[in-house]
């Protein structure tokens, strides 16, 4: 039986072609299909089971040969005699030729046509230097030795060269030395044929050898290589379907395993002959014991095969019963396949049924990476947008005085502060008219946070009179009001470092802080906001110990002179500031938003929210999720904010960041 199956896995090596592009019917006395389609097949014959299995191969058991059917066989293939023809019957080939030089090198282009139509084409590319017309001769010598290996005797040569052809022709005289070697040695290989024509054609005539050579020529290569040109059929981008495309479920009695198991217990194929050649293939891998389909693994024992509803069985199981674990979607898989389990489908499906698991979603790790591009914001003029912010509770001072609200302007960065014991909404309108208001003009826009002293209808009214407008961050996203947050961890690094024990003080080192923070230059403006402001540098207590020469000559006349020509300069310093900090915001953008992996939702996207410490349960400590919901987008913007609501249609009070949201999938 062996040496059977391995005769025929050698016939199917010699004739691959034939075994490939047709179907083999094998005529046997012996079982040999059933031996190849044995379960328990272990070494070379189960090797020779699966090679054999690429083909389409039918076994029939072979019958008595009659003898009619020897001599039907004996008649169609015996040998006819070759009847030759004379060489005066014998008719005309057809060369084209033509040679290319360019800067990258030069090549020859062959197009040989015989009396039947079978065409021979050439590239061939010169390993020398060789001028244009040096590879036009070049070309119909290689075309003349191609045709008198074929045993040619007449031939046409055509070529678009005009030189070469009246050089042969006997037209044209040839000059060079060169040319004339060239020359002599086309015609001696002409006189080799019993009848030859050369004759000119236009360079349109010749646009396939001409594509031979420029090939040729372009192509840096040093030995032969072979270059297939495959055609394509029809373009990338197709054009729409006007029909719908319907998508069909797949239902129990037309599962993956139905084919398999017809062809290995009656031997039913598909009536496509590409399925049926699939199914052949696979089916190689495949066996039935005991009614059920097993798959031979690589790797250990048979898998046994699952339809579409035992698969979601054995992954609920495997992954939230009871020796379930929740775990991802690969080690999902894996674990299924190791339990003896397989599908074609089953990495696919096990990381769709863990994307869609409500508990893995609620439980999952929230991302640190950023979600969202950094978009810069920066003020128009001096004093015109203001970030403002509560900083608290800090240590208890004199007064009983344990918040700070500060607020900085955009453009300069100048920075106004002051310490209350509690801040209400009347103590936010009562600092925007005296610190800002009063001292540098009424703003264009006041950004603050979601805090009740800024959200109030007091505060609200205070605004709309005097035409400011108020822009909000998101909540739980303080990246909305940067610059704020940028001042405050200034203000309170500064602090620090003048406190030692007597932590309440920093209600008296706050005036110096803020003394030093309007003094000292900005990496993002190269200025002190003290200059942009005043269009001058502030006089500090060190050029009063050791004065320079601007304190030195502040007593003398030219003082006032001073400070009208800084008075006249200040735009020009403002303008260089604001192109320097545009520069600044556009570099820091790109090095942030290569870390981003953006995160965009439509209308109606169901998501989940971040569980913040106002929205934990109580008790549940550490095994609290980490995310709520689902919610539904009922309004999206550009910015990154969504306007959220409940599953009943409730809007939620404020719109949330990209950043605090993750898709939900059901």
């Amino acid at each position: 039986m062996e040496l059977t199956a391995l005769a025929l896995r050698s016939a199917a090596q010699k004739l691959r072609p034939y075994f490939q592009a047709h179907l083999v019917v094998v005529l046997t006395d012996q079982p040999l299909r059933n031996i190849l389609h044995k379960p328990d097949l272990t070494g070379r014959m189960l090797q020779w089971a699966i090679e054999l299995s690429e083909y389409g191969i039918e076994f029939q058991p072979r019958l008595s040969m009659k003898g009619q059917v020897m001599a039907d066989f004996v008649l169609e293939y015996s040998r006819r005699p070759i009847q030759c023809k004379e060489p005066d019957e014998q008719e005309w080939w057809t060369l084209r030729v033509d040679g290319a030089s360019r800067s990258s090198g030069s090549g020859v282009g062959l197009l040989l046509q015989s009396p039947t139509g079978e065409h021979l084409e050439q590239s061939i590319r010169l390993g020398f230097p060789a001028s244009n017309n040096e590879a036009e001769y070049e070309a119909i010598l290689s075309g003349l030795d191609l045709a008198l290996a074929l045993s040619v005797s007449k031939l046409h040569v055509y070529s678009d060269s005009q030189l070469v052809v009246r050089h042969v022709q006997k037209e044209y005289e040839a000059k060079d030395e060169r040319m004339t070697r060239y020359l002599v040695k086309v015609r001696d290989t002409l006189q080799q044929f019993s009848e030859w024509t050369v004759e000119k054609i236009g360079r349109t005539e010749n646009g396939c050898v001409d594509a031979l050579a420029g090939i040729a020529a372009s192509l840096l290569i040093k030995e032969v290589i072979l270059l297939p040109i495959h055609v394509q059929a029809n373009p990338f981008i197709a054009e729409a379907s006007t029909c719908n495309t319907i998508e069909a479920k797949r239902t129990d009695n037309q599962e993956w395993t139905n084919d398999i198991i017809g062809y290995l217990r009656i031997g039913t194929l598909p009536e496509d002959p590409k399925q049926a050649h699939k199914i052949r293939v696979q089916a190689a891998r495949f066996t039935l014991i005991g009614g059920h389909l097993y798959k031979r693994s690589f790797t250990g024992p048979y898998l046994r095969c699952l339809n579409h509803s035992e698969a979601l069985y054995v992954l609920a199981e495997l992954h939230e019963g009871v020796c379930g674990n929740h775990s991802g979607g690969q080690s999902l898989a894996h674990r299924a396949h190791s339990q003896g389990y397989y599908w074609p489908t089953m990495k696919k499906d096990a990381a769709a049924y863990v994307k869609k698991c409500d508990k893995c979603q609620r439980y999952a790790t929230i991302p640190h990476m950023p979600l969202e591009t950094l978009k810069p914001i920066s003020g128009p003029w001096p004093f015109a947008q203001w970030g403002m912010d509560i900083v608290g509770p800090l240590p208890t001072a004199p007064a009983q005085k344990k918040f700070m609200l500060v607020a900085t302007d955009y453009f300069n960065k100048w920075v106004e502060a002051e310490t209350y014991a509690s801040i209400k909404d009347k103590d936010v309108t009562k600092f925007v008219w005296k610190n800002i208001i009063c001292r540098f003009g009424i703003p264009q826009t006041i950004i603050a946070d979601n805090g009740p002293q800024f959200d109030s209808i007091t505060f609200w009214n205070f605004c709309s009179e005097l035409n400011i407008r108020n822009s909000y961050s998101t909540p739980r996203y303080p990246q909305c009001n940067g610059q704020a947050e940028a001042t405050n961890k200034t203000l309170i690094t500064a602090l620090k470092k003048r406190l030692e024990q007597a932590k309440g003080k920093w209600v008296e080192e706050l005036p110096g802080v803020l003394w030093a923070y309007r003094t000292t230059p900005g990496r993002l403006t190269g200025n002190t906001p003290f200059a942009l402001a005043y269009g001058m540098d502030a006089i500090i207590p060190t050029e009063i110990g050791l004065p320079t020469i601007r304190t030195e000559a502040g007593t003398h006349d030219d003082a006032n002179e001073e400070l009208g020509r800084n008075l006249d300069w200040v735009d020009e310093v403002r303008e260089t500031a604001s192109i320097r900090m545009a520069d600044y915001q556009q570099r820091a953008s790109a090095h942030y938003n290569r870390k981003v992996r953006p995160r965009s939702f439509k209308n109606g996207t169901l998501v989940l929210r971040k569980v913040f410490e106002n929205t934990t349960e109580i008790g549940v400590g550490k095994f609290q999720a980490n995310w709520e919901g689902p919610y539904i987008v009922s309004k999206a913007s550009e910015s990154g904010a969504c306007h959220l609501q409940k599953l009943d249609r409730t809007p939620l009070l404020r719109p949330w960041n990209v950043s605090n949201l993750k898709q939900y999938y059901q």
